[in-house]
């Protein structure tokens, strides 16, 4: 281990020098290859250092997540398991930044804390003098989805079609159906991870979705009323009795666009950021903040940080990827 790691760099060595090992030549490990041929691989280097990052601010975390990384083996090739380890990635990607953001002088960390006993735990909560912050980190499996979208030209990314002209619009194709259904299910988690911790200091529920390059998918999900989204009065999650589903203890839904770059670092084939657990700066691609209708504001130290502009920000409008989609049709060149 050379001294690009810093001062830390004993720390570093000593995960590299536990986990190493076991996804190396222990039971079948998808990264196998990039572990075998040593710490200084861009990949296996940052995905450590973001462990070690961690660890810093929150002693045991950083441990407590290497380790899950390198459990996550033993059955080959198996695609369940690649969509654990991008949703593991995504949880350390995600707690290194909200564990470096600006925050108060003496806010406290705690990782998964529940609000009694056996109640639901949240992947982070910061508290400060005056107000507790809730973080929930998710990550789809995508792996069909991605395929479909290579293998079929026409998409629908919300409702806004009933099946009979869904079916006459895309002909003899195979359509490609919305993934709403996970961005609801990530909402009632974080809804009921967030619910039990309401209390007399003021909380802030934020809900973390990683996604890959089609934002517009996520954004479409969440506020495009002719498709029902899951935040607009025309939702389509509904109770037994009719009424919508809201969440009244999630104050916003951040949308990063960073699963490719994980995809793309581990197969060494990344070009568009340093490595694969690169936050970005500004001239990459911003991620995306929607606020919940009637949920507190969140400071802006966490916006910039997580470096989000509002879903309906005059920036975003320009680029498709960043706008609500009814039907799309894909031609290959």
């Amino acid at each position: 281990m050379d001294d690009r790691f810093g001062p830390d760099a004993g720390l570093h060595r000593q995960m590299y020098e536990e986990v190493g090992p076991r996804i190396a030549a222990g039971p079948w490990h998808w990264f196998h290859w990039l572990f075998a041929r040593g710490p200084s691989r861009p990949f296996v280097a940052n995905l450590i250092l973001a462990c070690v990052e961690c660890e810093l601010k929150l002693p045991g975390l950083g441990w407590a997540l290497i380790r899950d990384v390198a459990s996550i083996s033993g059955r080959e090739k198996n695609e369940a398991d690649y969509e654990s380890l991008l949703q593991k990635l995504s949880e350390i990607f995600v707690l290194r930044q909200l564990l470096v953001l600006p925050w108060p002088e003496g806010t406290t960390f705690a990782h998964e804390p529940a609000a009694g006993p056996g109640g639901k735990r949240p992947e982070l909560k910061a508290e400060t003098n005056d107000a507790l912050y809730l973080f929930e980190v998710k990550a789809p499996s995508l792996l069909s989805h991605q395929r479909s979208r290579s293998e079929n030209p026409v998409q629908f990314p919300g409702r806004m079609f009933e099946g009979a002209m869904r079916k006459m619009m895309a002909g003899d194709q195979k359509p490609i159906l919305p993934r709403d259904n996970p961005v609801k299910d990530f909402l009632m988690s974080a809804e009921a991870k967030f619910a039990p911790f309401a209390g007399e200091k003021s909380v802030y529920g934020i809900l973390i979705v990683v996604w890959d390059d089609f934002i517009y998918e996520p954004i479409t999900s969440l506020v495009h009323e002719a498709s029902k989204g899951l935040l607009t009065a025309e939702t389509f999650a509904r109770n037994g009795d009719g009424t919508p589903i809201t969440f009244p203890h999630v104050d916003a839904v951040f949308l990063i666009r960073h699963l490719m770059y994980f995809q793309q670092g581990a197969a060494e084939t990344l070009t568009e950021r340093r490595h694969a657990f690169d936050f970005g700066g500004e001239r990459d691609l911003p991620n995306v903040h929607v606020p919940v209708p009637g949920g507190k504001e969140v400071p802006g130290f966490i916006r910039a940080g997580l470096r989000a502009l509002q879903f309906d920000d005059e920036q975003l409008q320009n680029f498709a990827d960043y706008r609500p989609q009814e039907f799309i049709m894909w031609f290959n060149t």
